[in-house]
């Protein structure tokens, strides 16, 4: 009985380890989100963001510093920042098309640092707006923007 109990345990570790490092490596959530690594450190990444996503004439506009936040509720993490952005003239071309996807704006992207590595995980525009009638011209024209500050971090 005693070697039943060890051999599944072995195996479930196994399992558990197979799984944890194929999800890991194969970087699929399952909600639809991309995630990437970043070639770059967790400061060079963001600030890489920032520039890129401004060079694609949208605005930083907001950043928020998640691993300070995490800290103030007594729990350690490696970097980790969330930044929010869009464009006046981008929000009032969606809202013109559809009021009910205000909702889905403005975009984020967050980057996180976990063992040495830094990922970048962010939804595509056209995932975020998928719901909303209309919109589907304006969020491939945004794929196109975030596809730009993405690859500025993972080339």
């Amino acid at each position: 009985m005693k070697s039943i109990k060890k051999m599944f345990s072995i195996a479930l570790i196994a399992l558990v380890s197979t799984f944890t490092t194929t999800a890991y490596a194969q970087m699929k959530p399952m909600d639809g989100s991309q995630l990437v690594m970043s070639k770059y450190s967790f400061s060079e990444t963001v600030d890489i963001l920032k520039g890129t996503i401004e060079q694609q004439n949208l605005m930083v506009i907001h950043e928020v510093d998640g691993q300070k936040m995490l800290k103030m509720a007594g729990k350690k993490v490696g970097g980790m920042k969330q930044l929010f952005f869009f464009h006046p003239s981008y929000m009032a071309k969606v809202l013109e098309i559809n009021e009910m996807a205000g909702i889905a704006i403005p975009l984020k992207i967050i980057v996180m640092e976990k063992d040495e590595k830094v990922m970048v995980r962010y939804f595509q525009p056209s995932v975020t707006l998928k719901p909303y009638k209309g919109t589907e011209a304006i969020a491939n024209e945004l794929d196109s923007k975030i596809a730009k500050v993405i690859a500025e971090v993972t080339k």
